[in-house]
């Protein structure tokens, strides 16, 4: 008689910065690794623009992690390919706030990336790939929880000679 073992419930896992700021909203993020982040936000909007803002980090964040799932899942997949490069674009805008009030709060309200693949795999494969890679990205499921699927185009590049 066959045994059904279940599966170990995955341990969650925290993941901790502290943020300082320097001058206007100049921050150096420091990471639980060791690593260090600055942000900061153009002139017109309070910053010395010396920095990238954490809106457009997020958006850093929605590419790279996709190239980190894409990656993870060729190779798991011996998957062929050469290169990978992500576009991605996200949209903000200033909705109805927290409880129906009207505050204008700014929110992210869509994501598009645009994916150039260099390969030679068959289409099925190709399929296989994205589908897989495109659920496992933590940044872009933050989109499709909030009910913000993003879009998301896969162009196919012939492989370097």
């Amino acid at each position: 008689m066959a045994t059904v073992r279940e599966k170990e419930p995955s341990l969650a896992q925290v993941r901790t910065v502290e943020s300082s700021r320097k001058e206007a909203v100049l921050c150096t993020v420091k990471t639980m690794d060791g690593q260090t982040i600055i942000t900061d936000e153009p002139p017109e909007r309070g910053g010395t623009g010396t920095a990238a803002s954490p809106l457009m980090h997020f958006t850093a964040s929605l590419a790279a992690c996709q190239t980190v799932q894409i990656v993870k899942v060729a190779e798991a997949m011996r998957f062929n390919h050469g290169a990978i490069n992500i576009k991605a674009e996200t949209t903000t805008d200033r909705v109805v706030g927290i409880e129906g009030k009207d505050e204008r709060v700014m929110r992210f309200t869509g994501a598009k990336m645009i994916i150039d693949i260099e390969t030679d795999e068959p289409p099925k494969r190709l399929e296989r790939l994205q589908q897989i890679s495109e659920d496992r990205c933590p940044v872009g499921n933050i989109f499709t929880d909030a009910g913000y699927e993003p879009e998301v185009v896969w162009n196919v590049l012939p492989m370097p000679s």
